[in-house]
């Protein structure tokens, strides 16, 4: 289509004019910003501060080069990773059994698999260790233990004789942190108490922030507390003001605390936040308590939300948490008797 004064009206745009390696070049950092970036980037063009901007762009600039490498290290991976397909519409892929899935992947996958009875001194809860070969077990009666899952071999075994609520590995599979009756208590690898945290009273729940060696410990009280297992110090101490806490979670990516209430509320914690200020970001999730979450580097939440009625009904919730933004994604119902 032409104007009245001759010219020709471009519809779209003159990508021709792009050079291909140019064009190459924008493709693959897209391909790459949309498989392994952290996000929308940060707009710097706004900001007055001379050395802020410098900075942030540079380290924009690493996040684009690490997005570019990640991608490029997908030639490496020849594998494709393992995933469950159903054949029909009505078959449900929760259905499949463990001894289904050991015979259908390959012999190495399959030695894998290991089998423990633990039905005495439950229920339990477990970690694993940063490189996952060590599993450290802890029964409510009192059990605990450390194992090479790999290798079959216990590494050390022994009873405590009162209420364990949680168990975490430190910075190696040489210290160990446990949530007892009233105090936590510090183990080293053959299962020596080194120490007795006499200020976490009555702790539920344990998260290790191992680039910060930070120990967090939430209570019944609801105080949220931060302790330096490098110095020994108490970092800080943080009243959540709602009471005995339901879950306690953390993003491995930016170390940020999440903490699950049983009015279905999501606070996001770190050390510079104070009683006084409150949290970071405080999210109504539900109606129902919080019982787990799992975060993903992309800030999305996902939290398992129980209703207290005799058949209950599941539902597994998405949230997206960018800087600015906070906004439901979708949820899935399971019913399941109870």
């Amino acid at each position: 289509m032409e104007t009245d004064n001759g010219a020709r009206v471009v519809d779209q745009a003159r990508t021709s004019l792009v050079p291909r390696h140019e064009r190459e070049k924008r493709r693959r950092e897209k391909e790459a910003q949309r498989d392994y970036g952290r996000g929308r980037g940060v707009n710097t063009r706004n900001i007055k501060d001379k050395k802020l901007r410098r900075n942030l762009q540079a380290l924009e600039s690493k996040y684009k080069a690490a997005t570019l490498k990640a991608k490029d290290a997908e030639i490496l991976l020849e594998g494709t990773s393992g995933y469950l397909e159903p054949e029909t519409e009505l078959e449900r892929t929760y259905k499949v059994r463990q001894d289904e899935i050991q015979d259908s992947v390959s012999v190495a996958t399959a030695q894998k698999r290991f089998d423990l009875t633990l039905n005495e001194l439950g229920p339990y809860v477990f970690d694993y260790s940063r490189n996952g070969r060590d599993l450290l077990l802890g029964g409510r009666k009192g059990h605990i233990a450390s194992m090479d899952w790999r290798q079959g071999k216990l590494n050390c075994e022994f009873q405590v004789n009162e209420i364990v609520r949680d168990v975490r590995w430190l910075h190696t599979n040489q210290y160990m942190a446990v949530a007892q009756k009233k105090n936590v208590y510090i183990y080293d690898g053959s299962g020596v108490e080194l120490h007795c945290l006499n200020q976490h009273r009555e702790v539920s729940h344990l998260e290790f922030l191992p680039y910060h060696f930070l120990l967090v410990t939430l209570g019944a009280s609801g105080h949220l507390k931060y302790q330096d297992v490098s110095t020994g110090k108490l970092v800080t101490e943080i009243a959540t003001k709602l009471g005995p806490p339901a879950s306690l979670a953390q993003n491995p990516y930016n170390a940020v605390c999440f903490s699950g209430h049983n009015n279905g509320q999501i606070q996001l914690w770190s050390p510079s936040c104070s009683s006084s200020n409150g949290p970071l970001v405080k999210l109504l999730a539900h109606k129902g308590p919080v019982r787990s979450m799992s975060i993903d580097r992309g800030m999305f939440i996902c939290l398992p939300i129980y209703n207290n009625t005799c058949l209950l009904k599941q539902r597994d919730g998405i949230w997206y948490l960018p800087v600015r933004t906070v906004r439901w994604l979708f949820g899935i119902y399971v019913n399941f008797a109870w």
